[in-house]
């Protein structure tokens, strides 16, 4: 992950991280540009959202879905309708 200055646009370094949340943290960051800024600031890293849901929860829920058909449905599904 790459962490820019919000002051002078150089790349800073992540020097330690507390955590908010199971999926938000702080991270304390200090500018490499010591010579012209040396800025240090407190930045937020915080989950979204899944772009693919794991595999293990996709597997359970279609599953679910899967259980939830009738036997006509789920033979349907397969390719073995009547």
């Amino acid at each position: 992950m790459r962490v820019i200055c919000p002051n002078c646009g150089s790349k800073a370094t992540i020097t330690s991280r507390e955590e908010q949340s199971a999926h938000v943290c702080n991270l304390y960051v200090s500018c490499t540009n010591t010579k012209e800024c040396g800025a240090t600031f407190v930045s937020t890293l915080a989950f979204a959202h899944y772009l693919n849901p794991p595999r293990k929860d996709t597997a359970q829920m279609a599953t679910l879905l899967i259980k939830n058909l009738s036997k006509a449905e789920q033979l349907e599904l397969v390719g073995f309708s009547n």
